[in-house]
């Protein structure tokens, strides 16, 4: 009669350990499912905004009380769990002490606490108006990175750098605002264009 109730109770528990186990596997291929699927795709799908904003205008002063960035977005969420904050439509503009402002357009973008670090997602554009508001100079790029306080920039994807009589193309772009330079970084190929006089 004991033996008959310990072999009961010894089934029972293993019974028990493989429904157990196929109830674990159960979850991780639902798990591993969900994120094929494009349901859970990073820890920011999870997390909802704090706050927004529409129509941003953000403006950084120096210590002389000069203007040297200026932030636009259509849009602004803020997340809370790491203090940054995703963008619509970011337009920025970087002052220098030499003339026109540089300016950076791009269709989403992502910055840090602190504002130190902007990262400008899509199709992205820079350009420089001379005195006559015309674009002296134009970069085409993707996936920028942004330091405004070091008035810096660099890309590793394709770019185009637009000049009035130059189209050059490259893989990477590095930008120094503060001394108005685009350095192109590797697999450089210009085309010229030969303005004649009419």
């Amino acid at each position: 009669m004991f033996r008959n109730s310990a072999k009961s109770s010894a089934m029972k528990i293993w019974f028990m350990s493989i429904l157990v186990f196929c109830g674990m596997i159960y979850s991780f291929w639902i798990s591993i499912g969900m994120e094929e699927t494009g349901i859970v795709t990073s820890k920011r799908d999870l997390e909802d905004p704090d706050y927004y904003i529409e129509n941003m205008v953000r403006r950084t002063i120096d210590e002389n009380g000069e203007v040297r960035t200026i932030l636009y977005a259509d849009l602004v969420e803020h997340f809370p769990s790491d203090d940054s904050m995703d963008l619509r439509k970011p337009y920025l503009q970087l002052y220098n002490t030499a003339g026109e402002p540089w300016h950076v357009k791009s269709e989403t973008g992502w910055v840090s606490s602190g504002n130190e670090v902007i990262l400008l997602h899509g199709e992205v554009e820079i350009w420089r108006l001379d005195s006559e508001q015309k674009r002296m100079i134009q970069a085409l790029t993707s996936e920028l990175r942004v330091l405004p306080d070091d008035e810096y920039a660099e890309s590793n994807e394709p770019t185009i750098i637009i000049h009035p009589s130059a189209v050059t193309h490259s893989i990477g772009l590095r930008a120094n605002f503060s001394h108005n330079h685009l350095e192109l970084v590797r697999e450089v190929r210009s085309k010229h264009e030969n303005k004649t006089s009419g």
